[in-house]
């Protein structure tokens, strides 16, 4: 399995996570951004967006880091799927949640604290509020759940990692350890070897 895209960027992580926890041999091949790689003919072939990362399993193209990561997981063999319906369907809702909710919040903070591309003061106001109210709804859930799906790492909580990470190099940190049990999930999460090996930690 071939993997197109860069380490640093967030959508890449999701794939290079999945792939770390399900024991999935791949290759890298790293696609440079900053160089504009991502927007030359050769990587807009396989992601017609100008985005990464793009997936090729023997011939099979595939681009979207979640639909990857389903990809991905169904291959190995459910490893980070729920096997009961309600499970599934939680892992579903929060993998939403993060789509739609957070991650276009959250990535507001990462592209004015990490990429240097900077958001108006009202924008990053408004970002944060809706970041603590997802954090609120992670931490009602979490009170109950070690993980977002139930008892075991999903794709749902891959799908949070690598924004909250980077977000650790916003004032977002501070909001992260106001929800006790949201900070506590992602201790758990950010701790384990297949996210070390994915942020090369």
């Amino acid at each position: 399995m071939k993997i197109f895209g860069h380490p640093m960027s967030t959508c890449t992580r999701k794939v290079l996570f999945t792939l770390h926890e399900t024991n999935t041999p791949f290759e890298l091949t790293v696609v440079d951004f900053a160089k504009g790689e991502h927007k030359a003919p050769a990587h807009l072939a396989r992601q017609p967006f100008g985005q990464l990362p793009a997936l090729d399993d023997d011939g099979f193209a595939l681009y979207e880091s979640r639909a990857m990561a389903r990809y991905i997981d169904e291959k190995a063999g459910h490893k980070l799927s729920p096997t009961d319906l309600r499970g599934r369907a939680l892992m579903e809702q929060f993998i939403s949640v993060e789509m739609s909710d957070f991650t276009p919040n959250a990535m507001k903070f990462i592209y004015h604290h990490v990429f240097q591309r900077a958001q108006t003061p009202e924008v990053l106001e408004s970002a944060a509020k809706m970041i603590d109210t997802t954090y609120a709804v992670l931490d009602k859930h979490l009170a109950t759940h070690q993980y977002l799906a139930g008892d075991k790492l999903s794709i749902a909580d891959i799908s949070f990692a690598p924004y909250i990470e980077y977000m650790a190099s916003s004032p977002m940190k501070d909001t992260l350890a106001n929800h006790r049990h949201t900070a506590t999930w992602w201790t758990r999460v950010s701790e384990r070897p297949a996210w070390l090996k994915t942020t090369g930690r």
